[in-house]
Order: C-alpha cells, then sequence, then structure tokens
C-alpha cells in the first residue's frame, strides 16, 4: 500500500491546504514594527556613545585620582618615533624608558619583574611627607634615627631641623636618618609605612609594597613601571622637582649648632662626572646587596618629557646605575622622535 502511494501522482502535488498568503499580513505588521523600534532606539543609542566617548577622554589619564599623565585620547597618535629598531645592551635585570605624555615605552626588559628598589623607596617618603607636613614644620632627630646604617649625613640625637631641610637630606644625600626622623615625628614609622602602601594603592601602584621608609628591607619590592609612574607623579610637585635637580647645598640645624653638607649621588646632574648629561632634570639612587645600583631620572629632550628606571644592575660598581643610564638616554636622543 505505502508503496502504490509512492508510485502515484498524488505524491508530488503540493499541499493545497497550506496557505502562504494569510501569514503576509501579519509579515508587514512584524517588519513595520521592527522598523520603527529601530528609528527610536538610533538615536538614544548614539546619545549614549558620545556620552561615553565624552566620559572616557575626560577621565583618561587619571589613575584612581592621580595625575600620572597618561594619554589622553586626542593625544594619543603623538608617540614617540623609534627609528633604529637596534635596541642598546642594556645589562640591568629590569629596566624602562618611557615617553612621560603618552607613557609610551620607548624601551623596556622586564618591565613588570617585582623587584627589590633599595633607596628608590624615598621617593614615595617624600611624597608622603608633603601630604603631612608643612616646610616650617620643625622635627627632633632620635637616637634611633641617628643608628640607622647605610647613607646618612651624621645627624645627632635630639637635634633639631625643619621639614625643608630633612626633605632636602633625603633627596640629595639618600639620607636614611632623615628618613627615619621624617616618619617617627608623624608618630611612628610603621605607622608611616602605612601611609605610603596606601598612597601606592591609591596612585595604582599594584607591584608596589614598602616595608621602611628608606628601602634597607629587601621586601621594599616594586616594578619599573610602576616606579615610572610614580616618579612622573612625583615630579608634578615643584619642591621635588627642585630638590631632585639640586647638585650640591647645605643646611643648618635650627639652633645653628651643626651644619651638614650635601652632594648629589645623581652622577647624571654632576657636571664633573663622566656620565653627565646636561638634559636630565634629575632623579633618585638606590643601592642594597639585595637590589644592586638602582636609579630612576627624568630628562628634558626639546621639550618631551622621558622617565627612565634602571633596577639591578648587572655590575656592582658605585657607577654602574649612571653607565646603564647614560647608555640609555643616549641612544634615544639619537633614535627618538616626535611628530609634534
Amino acid at each position: 500500500m505505502i508503496k502504490s502511494y509512492l508510485g502515484s501522482k498524488d505524491f508530488f502535488k503540493p499541499k493545497r491546504n497550506f496557505r502562504f498568503k494569510k501569514y503576509i499580513p501579519l509579515t508587514i505588521v512584524i517588519l513595520l514594527a521592527i522598523f520603527f523600534i529601530v528609528q527610536i532606539a538610533l538615536p538614544i543609542i548614539n546619545k549614549k556613545t558620545k556620552t561615553d566617548y565624552q566620559l572616557l577622554k575626560k577621565n583618561s589619564g587619571k589613575v584612581l585620582g592621580a595625575a600620572t599623565n597618561l594619554p589622553l585620547i586626542d593625544n594619543i597618535l603623538v608617540l614617540p618615533i623609534i627609528n633604529n629598531k637596534n635596541r642598546p645592551l642594556i645589562y640591568a635585570k629590569s629596566v624602562i624608558l618611557i615617553d612621560e605624555q603618552t607613557f609610551y615605552p620607548v624601551y623596556e626588559k622586564n618591565s613588570y619583574e617585582v623587584l627589590p628598589i633599595a633607596s628608590l623607596t624615598k621617593i614615595m617618603t617624600a611624597i608622603v611627607a608633603l601630604e603631612h607636613y608643612k616646610l616650617t614644620d620643625e622635627m627632633v632627630v632620635s637616637g634611633k634615627a641617628v643608628s640607622t646604617i647605610g647613607s646618612d649625613i651624621q645627624l645627632k640625637p635630639g637635634e633639631k631641623l625643619t621639614f625643608e631641610s630633612l626633605l632636602q637630606a633625603l633627596l640629595i644625600n639618600s639620607a636614611n636618618d632623615a628618613a627615619v626622623t621624617l616618619a617617627e615625628n608623624y608618630g611612628s614609622e610603621e605607622q608611616f609605612v602605612q601611609l605610603m602602601n596606601n598612597k601606592a594603592k591609591l596612585i595604582g601602584l599594584n607591584n608596589t609594597r614598602f616595608e621602611d621608609t628608606v628601602g634597607l628591607s629587601p621586601n621594599n619590592k616594586s616594578t619599573v613601571f610602576d616606579l615610572a609612574v610614580l616618579m612622573s607623579y612625583a615630579a608634578k610637585n615643584p619642591k621635588i622637582l627642585e630638590i631632585i635637580k639640586t647638585r650640591e647645598s647645605s643646611i643648618t640645624s635650627i639652633d645653628g649648632k651643626f651644619t651638614h653638607q650635601l652632594k648629589n649621588s645623581n652622577r647624571l646632574i654632576q657636571p664633573d662626572e663622566k656620565y653627565f648629561i646636561p638634559e636630565v632634570i634629575g632623579g633618585k639612587t638606590g643601592f642594597t646587596f639585595e637590589a644592586g645600583h638602582c636609579l630612576a631620572t627624568i630628562t628634558n629632550k626639546d621639550g618631551h618629557i622621558l622617565i627612565s628606571v634602571v633596577l639591578s644592575t648587572d655590575e656592582n660598581t658605585i657607577t654602574a646605575s649612571a653607565a646603564e643610564t647614560n647608555k640609555l638616554l643616549r641612544w634615544a636622543f639619537e633614535n627618538v622622535t616626535w611628530n609634534s
């Protein structure tokens, strides 16, 4: 019976009970409804997109409220041009050179490796101290501060100095006794360190951690990228910028009994040094056996700001970080240009 049906002519005839005509009006209604919905929705979507773009443009370059000078949308195409793709051989463990306007990495090597940072810690010590003290505040030096090992200016127990004087000692001579004095006059070094860690989070330094104010602890760690952001942030403060470019100075206790000579340990700003570069504005040096020799600098090349950070040099010499940074900057001066 099945075979006879399949063989019949009726099997190949279209089914007359399936009528397309009755669905045509419904289809037209649906298409018209879709058309009107799109016409209404498009202006709303366009308005929201424009608003989102304006907010993005307004907020670009802001890291949790910190002005780190990240690129504005209008400037994002104004990137440095690297004319020579042959990078210099920098032997330090971790290195970065960034264009500060766009934060574009002109050169980088292990830029997110977390390493000990030695006295580059004092950049944050200075930032936090400036937020909590007035330049004229008077501070007393403790016995603990004087006994701190490492770089110092031989402060005396009971000596009184202004905050401004101690800030100069901190950033010019990298004085550990000055760093501890600044912290202790807030309350305790532990409390001050907590402020430093809070500030790191606020700026957006996700790979940075402090355990002391001087950099002696090997657990004071960061990355060269984080430190470049920190250096950019610090340079926005006129007082920090003024001090880090100072080659030599002296400070005197409030009673006039003690005077301390200061000389900047950054060889790149000392004209009598082999590695002197006149375009370098200033910077901060650091050294411990765990961290090796470290250096962060800020440089103005024809109106363009470059920030470099070198951590853990291959050579254990007092000029190692200056030599590596000098090599890096000289290469950049010859091979990096900007369209405007």
